[in-house]
């Protein structure tokens, strides 16, 4: 019996193979230059994840004043086509949530205010930032694979084991699709 090579899994097809290519290490340090996912992505956002984050804008103005606008805040959030919604940029097109440490790190505002309220940054962060460099597709139907420019990051390696996944690759996918979603995958194939 073959195995499947994109098993669904909680109705999402899995890109085994392209998950296994990859060994990830989030290094905030090596964060410089536009080499960030922040500095060179924006992702969409759902209205609970935007209500979430608007929620937090005391403390995120702590880290950035993009979103300052007198004594309130700007609205940073554009109604996209697709029943979500964008994050601003910058004038450099980084996203409006960046930050730079005085050591040049680019770093993400959303994760720094989790860890300082003492949650995950999972339960702040979009979804499309949790997964990276993961991206989960919606159409024709949900695929779980790897982004495209996954090699242009220094967090990002080619894995040594194409049958294993990596502690990086694992802790994304407990985080965001929870310890089921990471059991069958495993059992699915042994990986």
């Amino acid at each position: 019996m073959s195995r499947d090579p994109k098993p669904i899994i909680h109705g999402i097809r899995v890109d085994r193979a392209a998950l296994q290519t990859l060994r990830h290490k989030c290094h905030p340090g090596a964060c410089r230059n536009g080499s960030s996912c922040c500095s060179r992505y924006i992702p969409h956002v759902t209205q609970s994840e935007l209500k979430r984050i608007v929620g937090c804008f005391p403390i995120i103005a702590h880290y950035t004043d993009g979103i300052k606008n007198g004594h309130g805040f700007k609205n940073v959030f554009e109604e996209c086509d697709d029943a979500t919604y964008c994050i601003d940029a910058n004038e450099d097109e980084s996203c409006i949530f960046t930050y730079t440490k005085a050591a040049g790190e680019t770093l993400c505002v959303l994760h720094s205010v989790a860890l300082d309220l003492r949650i995950s940054p999972v339960d702040l962060k979009p979804k499309a930032c949790s997964l990276w460099p993961l991206t989960l597709s919606e159409e024709p139907e949900p695929e779980l694979s790897v982004d495209r420019n996954w090699r242009e990051f220094p967090c990002n390696t080619l894995s040594d084991n194409d049958r294993r996944l990596d502690s990086g690759v694992i802790n994304i996918l407990a985080s965001c699709f929870g310890v089921s979603f990471l059991k069958q995958l495993i059992s699915s194939d042994h990986v």
